[in-house]
């Protein structure tokens, strides 16, 4: 699925070059994809082992993610030439955000592999919720900040008077 999906981004995101660069780039990060994504996952999944949430989170959002895109980039680098280095920016946003969806799908027991696994089949039949709570996270984050100063300012004014 992420081959898929970052293959036709790249294919997309090249648009302004000829056919065949495009279909070569979107080919060859298919490919890295297929090759290192088991990998690259497994590190994210050992990432849930760490002690500190927030050691936890940045090794599993920025470390590993950026970690892969760099040995992508200079596979590209390597095969293409100068001609994608428009990429980068585009390409670790990319990253970083996709990162942050796998993190809340692991974090919240699905797409786990060994011990820790549950069916794939399952895995499917939660996604659609695991999308909707990854995109009300930050609502409900903000909502929680803000009755958090509500509550605190409330409190205040009650010891004032």
């Amino acid at each position: 699925m992420t081959a898929v999906l970052r293959g036709v981004a790249c294919v997309l995101a090249l648009r302004h070059m000829e056919l065949h660069a495009r279909r070569h780039f979107g080919l060859v990060e298919a490919a890295f994809v297929l090759a290192t994504c088991g990998a690259f996952s497994a590190l994210q999944q050992q990432t849930l082992d760490l002690r500190s949430e927030v050691l936890s989170w940045f090794a599993c959002v920025v470390f590993i993610p950026l970690t892969s895109l760099g040995c992508d980039a200079g596979l590209h680098f390597w095969l293409d030439g100068q001609q994608t280095r428009q990429l980068g920016v585009a390409g670790a946003i990319f990253t970083i955000v996709s990162a942050t969806f796998h993190w809340h799908m692991i974090r919240n027991g699905a797409l786990l592999v060994g011990d820790q696994s549950a069916s794939f089949g399952s895995d499917l039949r939660r996604i659609p919720i695991l999308i909707g709570t990854y995109f009300a996270a930050p609502v409900i984050w903000l909502r929680t900040l803000v009755n958090a100063a509500f509550s605190a300012e409330k409190a205040e004014e009650s010891a004032v008077a």
